[in-house]
Order: C-alpha cells, then sequence, then structure tokens
C-alpha cells in the first residue's frame, strides 16, 4: 500500500473513531482532532449548496455542536462500514466513506441511516488533510426516519 493510502487510510480510522465517540461518549471525543482532518481552507458541496469553509476557532465550535444535534435527535452511534481510496498523483485521493448513522427516533423506534460522504485528501503538508468533500442530503434522510 503506498504511502499515501497509508496515511488516508489512517487519517478516517481516526476520524471514524472519533465521529463514533462523539455520539457514545462526547466528554472523552476529541473535537479538536477531527477539525485537524481538514486543511486550513477547504470546499463542501450538499444539496443545499456549495461553501468555502476556514479552519478556525469557528469550525472548532461548529463541530461539537454537530454531534450534539445528532444526540438530540437520537443518535446513538456513526460508524465507518466502508473506505475506497483513489489516488490522483501521489499527493492527492479521492476517498469514498461508506457510513452508518444508529439512531433511536422519538417513537423510540431503533433504526439506521446509511450515506456515502466524498472526500479529496491531500498530504501536501506531510500530513493527510480534506479539502473538499461532498454529502448526501443528511436532512431529507433523518426527517424520512423520523428525526427531524
Amino acid at each position: 500500500m503506498s504511502d499515501l493510502n497509508t496515511q488516508v487510510r489512517a487519517l478516517f480510522d481516526d476520524y471514524g473513531r472519533i465521529s463514533d465517540q462523539a455520539l457514545t461518549d462526547p466528554q472523552a471525543a476529541d473535537f479538536d482532532r477531527l477539525a485537524d482532518a481538514f486543511a486550513e481552507h477547504f470546499v463542501g458541496s450538499a444539496p443545499q449548496g456549495v461553501f468555502a469553509g476556514t479552519n478556525d476557532d469557528k469550525l472548532r465550535a461548529v463541530i461539537p455542536q454537530g454531534f450534539a444535534h445528532y444526540r438530540k435527535v437520537g443518535g446513538k452511534r456513526m460508524l465507518l462500514q466502508g473506505l475506497q481510496i483513489t489516488p490522483l498523483d501521489e499527493l492527492h485521493a479521492v476517498a469514498v466513506v461508506d457510513w452508518e448513522f444508529a439512531y433511536e427516533n422519538k417513537a423510540r423506534k431503533a433504526g439506521t441511516i446509511r450515506f456515502t460522504n466524498f472526500y479529496f485528501v491531500t498530504i501536501a503538508s506531510g500530513e493527510p488533510k480534506i479539502f473538499a468533500y461532498v454529502t448526501a442530503d443528511e436532512q431529507k434522510a433523518m426527517k424520512d426516519h423520523g428525526l427531524a
């Protein structure tokens, strides 16, 4: 496995572990490490639109708030279920990440939402960093499962 693949895999192994911990044991979750997974500047795209972000104090405040929202609507686990890495060159790759979000909705019914995100990663700085990502319609999926 190439150094790029090894670094990207390690990034998402860590990201997945901390994301799950953010739901199961938020006091122990290292939210700064989640923020550290992102480049200084990054781009996100979802059905609601495209936005640019900066890895700053605002991002570090928003990440725990996002997981608090997931817990509030019934989130129990966030598990990385699959990872496919496609190198683009020696420094860049696309990581296709399959996630499983386990929940208990307001009616106390347990279920899961499976979704795939696409992350663009660079190791140009010497460490893997997410500089762009594409996500599915999370809001619609949560509404369809009685979570919103």
